[in-house]
């Protein structure tokens, strides 16, 4: 959860800056559930995030994972405390969670936990996330090794161990955008957001209250942001009429049908039953107005839309 906004970091904090593998992927564009904007305005100081419950039992189950991992007979290391820095970029640092002999060599050992949908989500069918494979070779890239030892607590029931092969072009160009997102950290400029949730989480985070009066002048560009943002939504509208038509065909189609089923007797649709119950506030205000008042509940949102 986003705790609102707070006071912006110092300028001088602002240019002892340093990244870590843990924001490797958010950094880079890459992460989605963190966005880069996200980011940024949490390492900034101006938008703080509860720590989760997930976050808390991922710390209670490190010991386990290790445990479970030196019984299936990988050699665990630690590593030293201080951590690694690139000696060429003084603010590339990084913690790996340890280290772990495998084929007589040594290589970079990292731990995770994980839900179940997450894993589902994240992975896109392969055998590592995105976002640990990131970290893992920004830690390779520091640590001059060339593999990571990955093991993940999925769900809470079952371990995955993965490895992750050294790649010295995804490593390039991770430090690339890394670079371009620390100069984003150092000049206090935000990045252009994207179109994920977490972006718009960190927008309106960011701006949560509008002053009211006070009138913004768009640039050119941002006035042909303008223009293709009405575009879209036009387009939108056309899009979902058009879903909506085919919708209610196969809707008439099926008339007091559940399920429809393909020509290949697969289920292709399903027109259930589906029961709710709602609080009746408008009957609730007729008849008991004392209790709705009581219960009423004042927010403050910013609406967007097109003039």
């Amino acid at each position: 959860m986003v705790r609102g906004v707070l006071p912006a970091v110092t300028v001088a904090e602002l240019q002892r800056f340093t990244l870590g593998g843990s924001v490797a992927a958010s950094a880079a564009g890459i992460d989605p559930y963190r966005s880069r904007v996200m980011a940024w305005a949490e390492l900034t100081g101006r938008v703080d995030r509860e720590p989760s419950e997930a976050m808390e039992w991922g710390n209670r189950l490190e010991p386990v994972i290790d445990a479970a991992m030196t019984e299936r007979g990988y050699e665990l290391l630690p590593a030293p405390a201080e951590g690694f820095t690139d000696p060429e970029r003084p603010w590339l640092i990084g913690h790996p969670d340890g280290f772990a002999a495998l084929d007589g060599s040594r290589v970079v050992y990292e731990r995770k936990t994980i839900g179940q949908w997450a894993h589902r989500a994240n992975g896109s069918g392969a055998a590592v996330p995105l976002p640990y494979q990131a970290q893992a070779q920004v830690y390779m890239h520091l640590t001059d090794l060339s593999r990571t030892l990955l093991a993940t607590l999925v769900g809470g029931q079952r371990l995955d161990v993965g490895i992750v092969e050294r790649d010295d072009a995804a490593i390039a160009a991770l430090l690339e955008r890394l670079a371009a997102f620390r100069d984003h950290l150092r000049r206090d400029v935000p990045p252009a957001p994207d179109g994920s949730d977490s972006a718009r989480v960190a927008v309106i985070a960011l701006f949560p209250d509008a002053q009211e009066s006070k009138v913004y002048r768009l640039t050119r560009d941002e006035w042909g942001d303008v223009r293709e943002l009405r575009a879209r939504k036009e387009q939108a509208a056309v899009i979902e009429a058009q879903a909506t038509e085919l919708e209610n065909r196969l809707k008439l189609a099926m008339g007091d049908a559940e399920t429809a089923i393909s020509p290949h007797d697969t289920d292709a649709l399903h027109w259930r039953n589906v029961r709710a119950t709602r609080l009746d506030t408008k009957a609730l205000r007729e008849q008991r107005p004392d209790v709705a008042a009581e219960y009423d509940k004042t927010t403050t949102s910013r609406r967007f839309t097109l003039a």
